[in-house]
């Protein structure tokens, strides 16, 4: 087979502009201290390191103390009793604020049904500015995750699903923790994101 030469629309997605050496520069200058924390605690894994941080820091807000350090099983446990605590990060300006389920197989789902599980959003704003936690638990949302992984398995596509923090709000009865915030900036932050939230 030979290479092609082809026109095809994908080539025109993205924004490409010149790469900028100052951001390039400040960018790895702020990053070598935290090489030395990584050395330091022998986490030298970019992704494992980050979310084990933004993981603990939203545990430890929750009043969990105890962090999984494996990429299987649920994040987060409480010291003193078998409390689990499954937690999922959003960026403040994503479009959509939603916990995200990646890869879900039929024995995660049902951890959601139990009632030692709880799920938590973390929405941030930047890469250690944590604003608030969305933070519950309700056995629909195992019923939800169980019924999608099962349509995936018949359609033979990854199992992938989303729910929304306003969804986990309203229809989950989820709690909102703010961190710096009031609870009136926290509301308001909601109504400019959704229209009228309360």
């Amino acid at each position: 087979m030979q290479f092609l030469n082809q026109s095809l629309g994908f080539f025109n997605k993205g924004c490409f502009e010149p790469i900028d050496r100052n951001f390039i520069t400040e960018s790895y200058q702020a990053l070598k201290p935290i090489e030395e924390i990584q050395n330091k605690y022998n986490k030298h894994d970019n992704d494992s390191f980050l979310n084990e941080l933004r993981d603990s820091m939203v545990a430890l807000y929750l009043d969990y103390e105890l962090i999984n350090i494996q990429k299987h099983g649920l994040d987060a446990k409480r010291s003193s009793s078998d409390e689990f605590l499954e937690i999922k990060q959003v960026s403040f300006q994503s479009k959509t604020w939603s916990a995200t389920f990646n890869d879900t197989t039929l024995e995660k789902a049902k951890v959601f049904c139990d009632i030692k599980t709880t799920l938590a959003v973390g929405v941030w704003n930047n890469i250690s500015n944590l604003l608030f936690i969305v933070y519950g638990k309700h056995p629909e949302i195992g019923l939800y995750l169980e019924q999608k992984v099962k349509e995936c398995h018949n359609e033979s596509r990854r199992s992938t699903q989303t729910i929304g923090v306003s969804k986990l709000i309203k229809e989950f009865d989820f709690k909102m923790k703010p961190i710096d915030l009031k609870e009136q900036e926290l509301i308001n932050l909601f109504n400019l994101k959704f229209g009228h939230f309360s």
